[in-house]
């Protein structure tokens, strides 16, 4: 018997469970490591983390379904907890996330006596009940309710310090795009009340945040939701009015929904990062339209050009789907020319993959549209060849230069120094070890080296925290 949930939290009395040991495993966005983040936060209380599964009281699992990939990787890590599970039945192991809100109980019967319960991406908050359900009636749980309003969880993260900071700022998306899950994974845009955001992010700021990255689906489409309306490039200056906060980053805008005031607003406002990611998807109107997207190729480069004359290093980065039902070589070529005419600091580019109940399904079972598994491949090849050449000149093109660097964290290929990232979003390695330098700082750096995708710097001046 499987017990669906759908009420409001129950919580136990306090000091009545000892302090146990919590692994949390997270696949897919930016939203999804905010959601585990949260996660930590309502069970800090009574659980510490731990990098791995085997010293575990409680593993949660937060899924994503944008693609078939992370689907796979799920039901490949419940098998491995199973294991550890017939070695201690007291193991509890929770899965959350896009896949559980659209599989629900169907994750529970695909791995029986491997997952204990489930919880979609609006019940978050029903996580402590859902574990004490679980351990008083010994039945799997289910919630995967909708909730149309904005669920309460608590402000701030749990842990220390951070010098960059993820803030939902909503939830959900009305787009349709024809490829896309979200709008049944996690339902009907829902803006986040901006007193809300500001108590967080003053949180942040408070506990050493320097940087604040504002998510949603659609960033500035926010507020479309309220009356009266508020908009996104309001909140861009509530937010950066915050005493502490440097810098703010946001991901994504969607090209149909940017307007003047965006532009002008990103352009303008110095603690705005120079840098934006906004998916293309693709240089085709052809397949634009099929794909539902609501803009066409040259509203696009329209943005762009128009960012971009303004402020002439703005760092764009992007998304784009190969093998889209009915892409013909024409279309991937006009892909490619608006690559080399945008020339992306980066781009994520994924060959299409089919996801069940999206409109893309019924395509891509049409014969006459599903696009060769090797054709997809070949074109994700030539493109990322592409970009990957388009990223070493702009690397290069850094060299020489001298950057303000936000320090955050070790490097990765010498953890004996600091790294951080300009204002474009691009990873500076500090090429020598520096006793007086730590994170929160902002420095400036010359660039004398480009790797493959970071920039290598020689210390100019501490700038101060």
């Amino acid at each position: 018997m499987i017990v669906q949930i759908s009420g409001v939290n129950k919580k136990g009395s306090k000091g009545e469970l000892k302090r146990r040991k919590l692994y949390i495993k997270t696949f897919g966005c930016q939203m999804n490591e905010y959601d585990s983040e949260k996660l930590i936060t309502i069970l800090q209380d009574r659980y510490d983390s731990v990098p791995t599964p085997a010293e575990a009281d409680l593993v949660l699992i937060n899924t994503c379904s944008v693609r078939e990939k992370p689907e796979h990787k799920l039901y490949s890590l419940i098998g491995e907890i199973k294991e550890l599970k017939a070695q201690r039945p007291e193991l509890l192991v929770g899965v959350g996330g896009c896949v559980a809100q659209q599989e629900g109980e169907n994750i529970v019967k695909r791995s029986p006596g491997g997952v204990d319960f489930v919880f979609g991406t609006h019940n978050l908050s029903l996580v402590p009940s859902l574990i004490q359900s679980r351990q008083e009636t010994g039945k799997p749980q289910v919630a995967v309710n909708y909730r149309e309003d904005w669920e309460e969880l608590p402000l701030g993260l749990a842990g220390g310090s951070r010098v960059s900071t993820f803030v939902s700022i909503s939830r959900g998306c009305n787009k349709n795009c024809a490829y896309c899950i979200v709008p049944v994974t996690r339902g009907k845009e829902v803006s986040r009340a901006i007193l809300e955001i500001e108590k967080e992010v003053k949180i942040a700021a408070h506990r050493g945040a320097r940087e604040i990255v504002l998510l949603g689906q659609t960033v500035n489409s926010y507020g479309l939701d309220f009356r009266p309306r508020v908009k996104f490039v309001e909140l861009l200056e509530r937010v950066s009015q915050v005493k502490g906060i440097e810098r703010i980053r946001f991901t994504s805008p969607h090209p149909q929904e940017v307007r003047q005031d965006f532009i002008d607003a990103v352009t303008s406002n110095p603690k705005i990062c120079r840098h934006i990611h906004m998916p293309l998807q693709s240089g085709s109107d052809r397949i634009l339209k099929a794909m539902n997207r609501n803009y066409r190729r040259d509203k696009y480069l329209r943005i762009i050009e128009n960012l971009k004359s303004r402020v002439p290093d703005m760092g764009v980065t992007t998304d784009i789907i190969v093998g889209f039902p009915g892409e013909t070589d024409s279309d991937f070529e006009e892909t490619l020319e608006i690559m080399k005419r945008v020339r992306f600091d980066s781009s994520y580019s994924f060959m299409y993959s089919s996801r069940p109940g999206t409109p893309a399904a019924l395509m891509e079972a049409d014969p006459a549209l599903a696009v060769p598994a090797d054709q997809k491949l070949a074109r994700l090849k030539r493109l990322q060849k592409l970009q990957d050449e388009i990223t070493h000149e702009r690397l290069q093109s850094f060299v020489g230069q001298t950057v303000e660097v936000l320090i955050d964290a070790p490097s990765t290929s010498h953890g004996d120094r600091l790294a951080g990232r300009n204002s474009q979003n691009i990873l500076v390695n500090l090429d020598q070890r520096h006793e007086a330098l730590e994170p929160g700082m902002f420095i400036t750096a010359r660039i004398n080296g480009a790797a493959r995708f970071t920039l290598k710097g020689e210390l100019l001046e501490i700038l101060g925290k």
